[in-house]
């Protein structure tokens, strides 16, 4: 009846197929060409003979929504042009559901937003056993504004809603029948999806399913009183005050677009919908968000792009079997890949299965895995004291105590050990080609960066060697990948990417901390204002004092220039009084268990006293001062990080930034955040702080953008 590029409509009896079945793209997005396609399918079907229809996708996953780069574009066109497409949207849609006949949708594989939006045009839903159903706009700082934020509340009940609207989680087939989104969860390879469909609009025209009052009940308004909606609403806002914040204003936005549409029909609620989405649009973390998003798709499609035709690692040795070596293989093992786990001693294999034991043993006691999968697990991380385990691996990963001539002589052994194999330093600061002098294939050698915790931490760096060869790099990345992590490319130098742009931020802090500045109040404007997970001092004190002494310490070696060590070096008196940060209870702030037994962050005399005696006395600085006197050092190095080419673009940078180090991502990424600034603007800022030395010195890198009027982004 009617054949397009993305959507197709066909005669099956006394009923129509709409089939969404994108021929150039390998998944259903709704892009506007199928937007347009889906309004001319509307005209055939409602010109057809049919009496019923079934909505269907003809891959193996119904929709993954909108298109997210045209969602973007349409944000810099203003608020005219984004409440006059989301109208054209919603006119197509309503077209859709105002069809006078019953509807069912089959929901097969991923449906995420507008897919789902689509689905919800349906009087009944169908969905098979596999499904993942979300409407996760709420991540992009937007909502479902095709008639999502209309329709939902209407089908499930407004509690329920809220919960699918607010988070953007997934939810399973089950999860959607308890909830009322479907109506049923079938196994297709029991039984033929289309014939169900069939039976429920036979049913239909039967007079068996009235399902007039399904249709009429998404365009009514909600059945709840004043006082049950605004308990509802009320509950909601306090877990959205607790959970998103301020600097997430999205679902709040959602919850006043509910109460102002909730007494209203269909097409009044739809104009408040539109009302919502332009003012997500108008708070610019939608457009903060969406970067990040075509970010991590652009870092996704340069691994997938990078890793094609590459075999997977099928064994992996690690080197030194401390909490890091012991999260490492965790993580390795927990993705089925077998782990020989080595140490020089036994009381380090210990620690290193202990790690790995209570990883896995926190995962069995909130449900997520079972214990014979925590069993499996274990088994696949062999521990050994002998070397000759690791000649059959493909990959071996060093990581022992973090110096250079140790690790160069372990290094040495592995490749004699296992000559066949990739091999990778977990330094988080040594240079990959200084420890490559030690190899006689340094090609074969690169980094591979985790992050503490390994587990938690999505990020890893993979480091580039002067001599690492492509498919060194090929390797490494595709083991990241199947570890379901991040891996960002990253060429050679001190401290990489991530620690050599926070190196200059905790220089930073030290400085203030110097000069007089109030640890509680600069850790509450980086967290509470700026939109860091944590503050500096208390960042320092999770990392570890001593580790970020040693990192201070290599960046000093390397970058004298810049990132010498502070003539009152606050964490390093720290250090020399054994305060190592939470570790040993005692850091910028005492670390003390609470009732509950967990470990909080108090103000702690001691340190306190300490730091007194090196400055002379205290003095205040407001939040723009300290907000500016943090980050300008963070992002003018990682400017030049940039233009030296240690980071490949701007996007990859964003991404290890976010993933890496907490960076807020409402802010788009440290180059989206510099770029909305404004490159002037930041040059202009960094000269009322040019006494404070070399840290604040503007790169060339910025002075030509600004010269020529570039941004990051183009």
């Amino acid at each position: 009846m009617y054949v397009g590029q993305y959507f197709q409509v066909a005669e099956r009896g006394q009923f129509a197929e709409l089939i969404f079945d994108a021929k150039a793209d390998s998944v259903n997005t709704l892009r506007n060409d199928a937007l347009i396609e889906l309004s001319e399918c509307v005209e055939t079907i409602r010109s057809s003979s049919a009496r019923g229809l079934i909505i269907r996708s003809g891959k193996k996953l119904f929709s993954a929504g909108a298109d997210v780069k045209a969602f973007r574009e349409l944000f810099h066109d203003g608020e005219e042009a984004v409440s006059e497409y989301m109208q054209w949207v919603h006119g197509i849609y309503n077209s859709i559901e105002d069809l006078s006949m019953p509807k069912v949708a089959i929901i097969n594989g991923v449906a995420a937003g507008g897919g789902v939006e689509l689905a919800l045009l349906a009087e009944y839903r169908l969905a098979t056993t596999d499904a993942k159903i979300s409407l996760p706009e709420v991540k992009l700082g937007i909502m479902p504004g095709w008639g999502g934020m209309t329709r939902l509340p209407r089908v499930m009940g407004l509690d329920t809603s809220l919960q699918w609207l607010t988070t953007g989680k997934n939810f399973r087939a089950n999860d959607a029948l308890t909830h009322h989104f479907v109506d049923g969860v079938l196994d297709p390879r029991q039984v033929d999806l289309l014939e169900e469909a069939e039976a429920i609009l036979t049913a239909c025209l039967a007079g068996d399913f009235d399902w007039r009052a399904r249709q009429k009940e998404k365009q009514s308004p909600l059945k709840l009183s004043d006082y049950e909606l605004a308990m509802s609403l009320n509950v909601a806002r306090g877990m959205v005050a607790k959970v998103a914040g301020k600097h997430y204003p999205a679902p709040t936005i959602m919850l006043n677009t509910i109460e102002k549409a909730a007494k209203c029909h269909r097409d009044e609620a739809l104009a408040i919908e539109r009302q919502g989405i332009v003012a997500c649009v108008d708070t610019g973390v939608a457009d903060a968000l969406v970067s990040v998003s075509l970010s991590d798709m652009a870092v996704k499609a340069k691994t997938k792009s990078l890793t094609k035709g590459a075999e997977p690692i099928q064994e992996v040795g690690v080197i030194g079997a401390g909490i890091m070596g012991g999260g490492i293989a965790y993580v390795t093992a927990d993705k089925g890949v077998d782990v020989v786990m080595k140490d020089i001693n036994k009381s380090g294999l210990a620690l290193g299965l202990a790690e790995a034991n209570k990883l896995l043993a926190k995962q069995v006691e909130k449900g997520r895995k079972k214990p014979a999968a925590m069993g499996d697990t274990l088994n696949r991380i062999q521990p050994t004291l002998h070397n000759n385990a690791l000649e059959t691996n493909d990959l071996i990963i060093e990581a022992v105590v973090e110096n250079p001539k140790v690790k160069e002589k372990v290094l040495a052994e592995l490749e004699q050990v296992a000559p066949n194999a990739i091999i990778a330093s977990n330094t988080s600061t040594l240079m990959i080609s200084g420890l490559a002098h030690a190899l006689k294939q340094p090609e074969k050698f690169c980094g591979i960066h985790f992050f503490n915790p390994v587990h938690r931490m999505p990020l890893v760096e993979v480091i580039r060697g002067e001599q690492t060869s492509d498919e060194t790099i090929t390797k490494a990345v595709k083991y990241v990948s199947q570890l379901g992590k991040t891996p960002i490319v990253v060429n050679d130098c001190a401290g990489f990417l991530v620690n050599r742009c926070l190196t200059p931020y905790f220089h930073a802090f030290n400085q203030l901390v110097a000069d007089g500045g109030d640890i509680p109040t600069i850790d509450k404007v980086m967290s509470k204002g700026f939109g860091w997970p944590m503050g500096p001092a208390y960042l320092l004190d999770v990392i570890g004092l001593d580790t970020a002494a040693h990192c201070i310490d290599v960046m000093d070696e390397a970058f004298p220039s810049r990132m010498s060590k502070p003539e009152v070096n606050v964490i390093q008196q720290l250090v020399d009084h054994k305060w190592f940060g939470q570790k040993s209870s005692q850091g910028f702030y005492a670390h003390i268990a609470d009732r509950r037994g967990r470990i909080k962050p108090q103000a702690s005399p001691e340190s306190n006293n300490l730091i007194a005696t090196l400055r002379d006395g205290t003095k205040e600085f407001d939040a723009d001062t300290i907000t500016l006197r943090m980050m300008l050092p963070m992002m003018f190095e990682a400017i030049r990080c940039l233009d030296e080419g240690v980071v490949a673009s701007p996007a990859e940078a964003d991404i290890a930034m976010i993933y890496g180090t907490g960076f807020p991502p409402f802010r788009g990424g440290l180059f989206y955040y510099m770029d909305q600034f404004g490159l002037e603007k930041l040059v202009q800022a960094a000269a009322q702080f040019k006494d404070l030395g070399a840290l604040y010195e503007v790169p060339q890198g910025l002075l030509d953008r600004v010269n020529n009027n570039q941004k990051f982004y183009a």
